[in-house]
């Protein structure tokens, strides 16, 4: 509703203008009225007005006190930030150190490696030349097995059952010596490799080496050149010898040559020592034993020697 009633000449316009008109005009001028009244101050803003000072006071006191806190705060942080800084490099400088520690360290170990690898090389070098040399002699003493060509020589007691057609021991002594003499380089007879401690001896009526017994027909085989050998042993005092005493008690004998002799290592008990005896004790042994390469004693001696053992 209208707060004032129209005057007689406004009401005829006031009754005949349209109602939504009206009540769209009236709510404006509500909203202006309102609008209005809100802008006119009241006796509370008059005084909040009038003691602004205090509000902004109160503002920069607050931001003074943020300001002096967060410096205060940032001059600690920086302490501490030095403090850390400070530590850190210490703890940087100390690892520094440390490395260079080790870097010496492994350069000290990789010079020591080195030289442990040098002398391992020398010492590898050393064992390869020392086994070859030890393979080299086992098999020039006897104490390994040793495969080549080379001849057979076999020999037998005569037919007709003479005594002195029996074959004994210097007469396989006198061969093996014939055979070093022509250039063997490992000897055995019947099985039994020749070493410098081996010797053809006599027990009761049988032949022994090595301490095996051996039995007739008799083979000594040797390792050696198969286009000289058999020449060069026949052209040997032994050799000529022992074809005269075969020839003249009827004692079978032959040479051949072969492609392939495998003789075998001597026994290993060979090479300990189980006693030792006097220089007098070893000149006569010697004397009955033989010898696995020619002794000092001549060809002609034993001729002389085994001629009257068979006429006795």
């Amino acid at each position: 509703m209208p707060d004032q009633i129209p005057g007689s000449e406004d009401l005829r316009a006031y009754v005949t203008k349209p109602l939504l008109d009206r009540i769209t005009d009236q709510a404006i001028d509500s909203d202006y009225k309102a609008a209005a009244a809100r802008r006119e101050p009241s006796e509370e803003d008059s005084t909040r007005r009038r003691r602004p000072g205090l509000r902004a006071m109160v503002i920069v006191g607050l931001f003074a006190l943020l300001a002096t806190t967060a410096a205060v705060q940032t001059s600690r942080t920086e302490d501490i930030r030095q403090t850390s800084r400070q530590v850190l490099v210490d703890r940087i400088e100390q690892r520094q150190a440390r490395i260079a520690d080790l870097h010496r360290q492994i350069s000290s170990l990789r010079e020591d490696n080195q030289r442990s690898e040098a002398s391992l090389n020398s010492l590898g070098l050393r064992a390869k030349s020392a086994s070859s040399t030890a393979v080299s002699t086992a098999e020039e003493t006897g104490f390994a097995p040793v495969t080549g060509s080379g001849i057979r020589i076999t020999i037998d007691n005569a037919a007709d059952g003479n005594e002195g057609g029996t074959v004994r021991d210097y007469d396989l002594a006198v061969i093996v010596n014939g055979l070093w003499e022509a250039g063997a380089t490992a000897v055995s007879v019947d099985g039994q490799r020749v070493t410098p401690r081996s010797g053809v001896i006599t027990s009761g009526a049988t032949l022994r080496m090595n301490d095996v017994s051996l039995s007739p027909p008799y083979e000594v085989s040797a390792i050696g050149d198969t286009r000289t050998l058999a020449a060069r042993f026949a052209e040997t005092v032994s050799g000529a010898m022992i074809r005269t005493t075969t020839q003249d008690y009827g004692m079978p004998f032959e040479i051949e040559n072969i492609d392939r002799l495998t003789l075998p290592a001597a026994p290993p008990d060979l090479l300990e020592l189980t006693q030792l005896g006097t220089e007098s004790d070893d000149k006569d042994s010697e004397g009955t034993k033989g010898s696995a390469r020619p002794t000092d004693n001549t060809d002609e001696d034993k001729q002389e020697s085994s001629e009257g053992d068979r006429e006795e």
